[in-house]
């Protein structure tokens, strides 16, 4: 049987991880349309763009429920979907976190089993494993780089989740007069 894993809010790294290390198929599940593309272009299996479909219906009726759900979206309603897209005795990771307090149906979590968890990364085995799987090719971080002088730029499409991946500040061939 093929586990499924529900990404929602689809980090890039998230993905391969799921994919490349972990060998599942990956549900990617977003309302960005460039992020949803990004995903698929990394081997998304499919791709959802919740704000146009119901995407736990979708998951529910593709595959029977994701085995798992990793919800790396800040928004509160990213966890309620995810809990209606796994099937029963699945797992939901919360990653990101929503800056305000939210509710689950507890019914659902508790009748089919449903593990809620939440997960802090960014320790350091964490890091000594990032870069463990990017010397084996596994992981490969979407990243470009972009002038101090387009900071502004960068950071205006940042908030408006117009950049695929991460940019990094090019310090170093600045053309700015100092």
């Amino acid at each position: 049987m093929d586990s499924h894993f529900r990404l929602r809010g689809t980090g890039n790294l998230a993905l391969q991880y799921t994919k490349n290390v972990f060998n599942a198929k990956v549900i990617a599940v977003d309302i960005n349309e460039q992020q949803l593309a990004l995903a698929s272009s990394m081997g998304a299996e499919i791709v959802i763009n919740s704000r146009d479909h119901d995407a736990a219906a979708i998951i529910q009726e593709k595959c029977g429920g994701a085995h798992a759900a990793l919800v790396t979206a800040v928004a509160k309603s990213a966890f309620q979907s995810a809990v209606f897209s796994v099937r029963a005795g699945a797992k939901v990771v919360a990653i990101g976190l929503p800056p305000e307090s939210m509710a689950l149906d507890i019914p659902r979590v508790v009748l089919d089993g449903i593990h809620v968890v939440g997960s802090l990364v960014g320790m350091r085995t964490d890091l000594a494993e990032a870069f463990q799987f990017a010397a084996e090719g596994k992981v490969t971080p979407k990243v470009t780089l972009g002038p101090i002088e387009a900071i502004n730029t960068i950071f205006d499409e940042m908030h408006a989740g117009k950049i695929a991946g991460r940019v990094v500040i090019d310090f170093k061939n600045n053309t700015s007069p100092r």
